[in-house]
């Protein structure tokens, strides 16, 4: 590598680790409901929860659509008494999974969905219909109730949506409630039966995100909350559907720890570079042949040069004459 290579090749390095080094520690209140992050809006800490609350049942992850979970299971698996667990923004279940859902929780199941949005075949079907509250503009206290129970918890709401609500409805069955900026009582945890079994819907989802849960001065609300479910296994529905086992591999080490991922980084960096400045194929330089020259010109010029500073034009006569005869003969030769 050349002088100017290696100085444009410190450059860029010292650019990269200087913005590695330098990137912003801002908290992302991006409201994912990711089980496996730790970001505020996340669900790690009520995931982990789970298996205090269920000590003595299994706590099973469905990492693809409800569908494609229940086509893989055995008669014995599946009419097997389980709780179905959603903790979600919004509640993108599709047509085919959702009347799985269906004939699922009519066995005799339960179902606790925590959610900000439903679909509308999903109220239709179910027979309620959500409401929500204007987003506001500056975080204040709010507080959310249980009904029949001393209870309730009181957070600054961090969600960016505003708050859902379930309208007043013969279908659904208040359980908890919020109070709206005119202090009407409005329903957030609602359930719903359906044949044999029952649906918990929450519709603030908020509440068992990792900020959340960690900032409550106590647990009394999500432990009552949960406590309507039976002590049987746990059907957890991942918002964001990818199999750990997909995501294992000999660089998912080095990729979770952020020192030992940049470090890769640069080190890529580092190769592109020195592929990019040592890409041309290195070979001995090939020297210039210039073309022969036309000296008749030049050769001309120098007899005239001499015959002209000899003065000897008797001899520049004969010569001419000899030129001259010789061309008739040549002239002839071809001709004839």
């Amino acid at each position: 590598m050349s002088r100017k290579q290696v100085i444009i090749a410190v450059f860029i390095i010292t650019i990269s680790v200087i913005f590695f080094t330098n990137r912003s520690t801002k908290v992302d209140w991006s409201p994912t409901f990711d089980e496996t992050k730790t970001k505020p809006l996340d669900t790690k800490v009520f995931v982990e929860q789970l298996k205090n609350w269920f000590p003595n049942s299994d706590v099973n992850t469905v990492y693809t659509t409800f569908y494609e979970y229940t086509t893989n299971l055995d008669d014995a698996t599946y009419y097997e008494n389980k709780n179905y667990i959603n903790i979600s923004g919004n509640y993108s279940i599709g047509k085919p999974s959702f009347e799985e859902l269906l004939y699922y929780i009519g066995q005799g199941n339960q179902a606790f969905i925590a959610a900000h949005t439903f679909p509308k075949f999903m109220q239709d079907t179910l027979g309620f219909e959500v409401g929500y509250t204007l987003v506001s503009l500056q975080e204040k206290e709010t507080a959310s109730y249980l009904l029949h129970l001393d209870d309730s918890l009181v957070y600054t709401p961090k969600y960016p949506y505003g708050e859902g609500f379930i309208k007043d409805t013969l279908a659904a069955k208040q359980l908890g409630f919020t109070y709206n900026e005119f202090c009407e009582p409005q329903s957030n945890f609602v359930s719903i039966p359906y044949k044999e079994g029952i649906f918990y819907l929450h519709t603030t989802p908020e509440l068992f995100t990792n900020y959340q849960m960690l900032e409550a001065k106590s647990s009394f609300y999500h432990d009552n909350v949960i406590s309507f479910l039976p002590e049987v296994p746990v059907l957890f529905e991942k918002t964001v559907k990818i199999d750990p086992e997909l995501q294992k591999g000999p660089l998912s080490f080095i990729l979770s720890k952020p020192p030992l991922k940049w470090s890769y980084y640069l080190t890529l960096i580092a190769l592109a570079l020195f592929m990019i400045f040592n890409a041309k194929r290195r070979q001995r330089i090939i020297p210039i042949i210039e073309p022969l020259k036309n000296t008749t010109t030049n050769f001309v010029q120098t007899l005239s040069t001499l015959h002209l500073e000899s003065e000897d034009y008797n001899g520049i006569i004969q010569k001419n004459i000899i030129y001259f005869l010789e061309f008739i003969r040549k002239i002839l030769f071809y001709k004839f």
